[in-house]
């Protein structure tokens, strides 16, 4: 990346030179950095540092904190990891890997459905992942039992070198912190993805992340969206009332049977329906490919992101050059939309950040609005569903009595 290279440094964070803003949104600004070493030792790496006005807001800040205590017990090699955890002028920052790769949310968006063999290859390495997740412990041997709450097509980067890497873990949550039920403006993740069980307010543990997982396989293999509608409640009610599991071979044929099996499992509306972890989930898709001979090696994957998305190979990120921002007074709504701003195409920005950016304060509102609305909705469902049952059991006809009618159901003997 000789252009890259070329680049002088626009600010310093901790022992970082800082080269270009990849994003920026009301909470925090994304960098790409270069790491210095002694001699010309050193990496390209991802800053994410909170913004100047949000240092005094503590519930950010432990927002923050909470998400580089999690991420730090993590290291697994599909797991996007997190190298430092630092503290700039009073302002905290995280260095990540710089994940080059496109997301499969965009492969999604350009190609439509996905080769087969490239998707059961990629879902098996994210199931994984995940089971790294569930399963992995703190510094004492203590389970955290981790629910990454936000499994979805954004989150997975398939990267140009061919490894996959599951993102962001801002809102996951470990065993210890799920001590009261989902509440009000406490949804976590995208509708569409989310499970039967956070919608009802149930304790969630790896399964939640498994059904997740189903939905962004089922659109992986089709390029259409399982559960989205146009609306959040007709979205909720797909979900939690709907009790068919569609087959993806319904929607395309050349999905081998076994492959279909294997998603309708992850998408069982009953959790103990489901695999039980992800553990198993991960064991039939290795058994598949190996079966069908999708076994893929990471020069495979480069292979066939050529193929599908060869401009998005070759092309360099688009940075802001701008300095960083210095100023600690909380943003007009002016500036947060001057941040905002794209700093490239969408394609460019996905495969520059690996990571998504924070919602701008509006928006972060914005979704604790839509929880509070998503839970009134699935109340009213669950109320005209209720309603729906006593008035058929009221009105439903009953045969009439017979006054010489015997006990039993058999006929009489005369």
């Amino acid at each position: 990346m000789p252009r890259l290279a070329a680049l002088e440094p626009i600010a310093r964070i901790g022992r970082y030179d800082v080269i270009g803003r990849l994003a920026s949104g009301g909470m925090a600004e994304i960098f790409l950095a270069r790491e210095s070493g002694p001699g010309t030792v050193g990496r390209h790496v991802v800053l994410k540092r909170i913004l100047p006005h949000m240092t005094d807001d503590e519930r950010m800040v432990e927002m923050f904190v909470h998400e580089a205590k999690l991420c730090m017990n993590l290291s697994h090699p599909h797991i996007c990891p997190i190298y430092e955890f630092g503290d700039d002028d009073g302002r905290f920052f995280l260095s990540m890997e710089w994940v080059r790769g496109v997301s499969v949310r965009e492969l999604i968006d350009r190609v439509g459905a996905l080769p087969v063999s490239l998707v059961a290859q990629v879902f098996a390495d994210v199931a994984g992942a995940l089971h790294h997740a569930h399963t992995c412990t703190d510094q004492a041997g203590k389970p955290l039992a981790i629910v990454h709450r936000d499994v979805n097509p954004e989150n997975v980067m398939i990267g140009f070198d061919g490894v996959t890497k599951l993102l962001d873990f801002g809102v996951a949550a470990a065993a210890t912190e799920r001590k009261h039920k989902t509440e009000a403006g406490n949804l976590k993740g995208k509708f569409a993805y989310i499970s039967p069980e956070q919608y009802q307010g149930l304790a969630l543990d790896g399964r939640s992340d498994v059904f997740s997982l189903g939905v962004s396989l089922y659109e992986a293999l089709t390029g259409k969206s399982l559960y989205e509608r146009a609306s959040e409640y007709e979205t909720v009610a797909a979900i939690v009332l709907d009790p068919d599991v569609p087959s993806v071979r319904e929607a395309r044929a050349d999905v081998p049977e076994e492959l279909d099996r294997i998603v309708q499992r992850a998408l069982a509306k009953e959790r103990d329906q489901r695999y039980a972890n992800a553990d198993q989930l991960q064991s039939d898709l290795d058994a598949f490919n190996a079966r069908a001979g999708y076994r893929l090696r990471p020069s495979d994957i480069t292979e066939a992101l050529e193929r599908l998305v060869p401009d998005l190979v070759t092309a360099e990120p688009t940075l802001d050059r701008r300095p960083p921002t210095v100023s600690s007074k909380t943003p007009s709504k002016a500036e947060l939309e001057l941040d905002d701003r794209p700093s490239g195409s969408a394609e460019l920005k996905a495969m520059a950040l690996g990571i998504e950016a924070d919602e701008d304060a509006e928006e972060l509102l914005g979704q604790r609005r839509r929880g509070g609305r998503v839970l009134t909705l699935i109340a009213a469902l669950v109320i005209v569903v209720s309603i729906g049952v006593v008035a058929w059991v009221v009105t439903r006809p009953r045969p009439s009595p017979t006054p010489d009618a015997p006990s039993t159901s058999a006929p009489a003997t005369p």
